[in-house]
C-alpha cells in the first residue's frame, strides 16, 4: 500500500480469528506507539531511511462488488479468509433463494463425502455447514439474510427457512 522508505517497522501477527476490524484495531494501537517512538528519533537524525525493494511493493486495489461474492468452488481456507477479509465492511455475500445473503462469521470444519460446493450439508444449533471446493467445509456462525439485520446463524436455522441440501450460488 506504500512504496516509500521504511523509517521503522514492527510485525503484527494475524491470528486465526482476526478479521479486518480486529486487525484495524491492532494496527492502530501498534501504529500509534511506533509513530510516537519514531518521530523523535527521525527528528534527532538517528534514523536512516531504508528504501523498499520495488519488486516487493504491493498496492491494494479498490474492492468492487463482484469481489465481495463468495466463490464456493474455492478452498475452505480461501473462503474463510475471504469472509474475514471483508468483515466488518463491506461484507462477503452469497446468493440464497435468489436473494443476497451476507456472511459475517465462519469456522472451518472437515467433512467426509463428496458434496457440491455451496451445498448446505448440515444444520445445527450454532449455524449451518456449507461445502466448499475441498474437504474443509465452513460452519457459518453469523449471517445477514436480505432485508434483515446481522444475526447469529443458529437463530437463522431456528427460523426454519433454511434446509439441508439447498445450495448457495
Amino acid at each position: 500500500m506504500d512504496a516509500g522508505d521504511i523509517l521503522s517497522q514492527v510485525k503484527v501477527p494475524i491470528e486465526e480469528k482476526d478479521n479486518v476490524g480486529t486487525l484495524h484495531d491492532k494496527l492502530s494501537a501498534v501504529g500509534a506507539r511506533l509513530l510516537a517512538e519514531t518521530i523523535p528519533e527521525l527528528l534527532a537524525g538517528r534514523i536512516i531511511p531504508i528504501p523498499q525493494d520495488p519488486d516487493k511493493v504491493t498496492f491494494s486495489p479498490t474492492i468492487k462488488r463482484e469481489d465481495e461474492k463468495i466463490d464456493w468452488s474455492r478452498t475452505g481456507e480461501q473462503i474463510y479468509n475471504h469472509i474475514r477479509g471483508l468483515n466488518p465492511f463491506p461484507g462477503a455475500y452469497t446468493v440464497y433463494q435468489d436473494q443476497v445473503m451476507k456472511l459475517w462469521g465462519a469456522e472451518k470444519t472437515t467433512i467426509s463425502g463428496n458434496h457440491t460446493p455451496g451445498t448446505i450439508i448440515e444444520l445445527d444449533k450454532d449455524g449451518f455447514i456449507v461445502a466448499t471446493g475441498d474437504d474443509v467445509a465452513l460452519k457459518i456462525t453469523e449471517c445477514q439474510p436480505a432485508g434483515k439485520k446481522r444475526m447469529n446463524a443458529g437463530d437463522f436455522v431456528r427460523g426454519g427457512t433454511i434446509t439441508e441440501g439447498e445450495r448457495f450460488v
